[in-house]
């Protein structure tokens, strides 16, 4: 085979864009177990990739029996373990362990989640915070505090948090909010998410932005490491000013910023 046809995944059998376009038409004709067998020829991680989320999403949404689901998902699985990014990987699994909820099956999707979580670790936090808002997009609510409970580091758990809160806040759902909000330890976090909060406010309604912007300079003040504290303080109210249309004097700040009384969690250097 010559290099560049190895690079696009050609060879006289075809490529792997056909084999795609056929999954795509078996899809439609409903021919699982043809588009499963045409997955298994493709050679490249990344369409290797789009066609096993073409056949999981197509699960999730059947209207097959959960006994012919599951089975269909089973098939996927070393297929899907196959692929050498871990990233490619933890996503995929993330979806069929939502086809086996979908389908009551916990037992295999718990133990799906679980791998996907364990993966998720070595691809990056932004991988995490995708498999959580997707389990709760499509209504997992408990299987997000599950996958919560797989995640032990509490500076990533606040994160996480932090995420979430934004994307409830995007939905609508402030009851919600407030929940994470008061579940998040690390004050660095919780000013962070509040500043992002406000952002999101700010075109919409200037005084609550305000209320949630007071918030955070707040819990600022409760930050123990006193660049992060300095930093975010001035990015407060440099915030405060756009919208009040009032200056803020440097050394009103750093009066503020003197340090806390109290403990907080972010004293590394290295938390941006």
């Amino acid at each position: 085979m010559k290099p560049l046809e190895k690079l696009f995944g050609l060879s006289d059998e075809g490529s792997d864009l056909d084999r795609l376009e056929k999954i795509d038409e078996l899809l439609d004709a409903g021919e699982i177990e043809g588009a499963i067998a045409e997955l298994e020829k493709i050679r490249k991680d990344e369409n290797l990739y789009v066609g096993a989320k073409m056949i999981v999403k197509h699960l999730f949404n059947s209207e097959l029996s959960p006994n012919e689901v599951v089975g269909y998902l089973k098939t996927l699985i070393p297929i899907v373990n196959s692929l050498s990014s871990w990233r490619y990987r933890a996503t995929l699994l993330a979806d069929i362990a939502m086809a086996f909820y979908r389908v009551g099956d916990d037992f295999n999707g718990d133990l799906a989640l679980k791998t996907a979580i364990n993966l998720a670790y070595n691809s990056g936090e932004e991988v995490l915070v995708e498999i959580l808002r997707e389990l709760i997009r499509n209504g997992f609510l408990e299987k997000g505090a599950y996958a919560f409970s797989l995640v032990k580091d509490r500076k990533r758990i606040d994160f996480l948090l932090s995420q979430l809160a934004e994307f409830f806040y995007l939905y609508g759902d402030y009851e919600k909010v407030q929940k994470v909000l008061s579940a998040i330890e690390d004050p660095f976090y919780r000013v962070i998410t509040l500043y992002r909060l406000a952002l999101l406010e700010a075109p919409r309604d200037r005084d609550k932005a305000l209320a949630l912007l007071e918030k955070a300079i707040d819990n600022a003040e409760k930050i123990e490491n006193r660049h992060a504290r300095l930093e975010l303080l001035i990015k407060l109210n440099d915030l405060k000013a756009e919208l009040t249309g009032e200056g803020v004097r440097l050394v009103d700040i750093l009066k503020r910023s003197s340090p806390p009384e109290y403990g907080g969690n972010a004293d590394n250097e290295d938390q941006y």
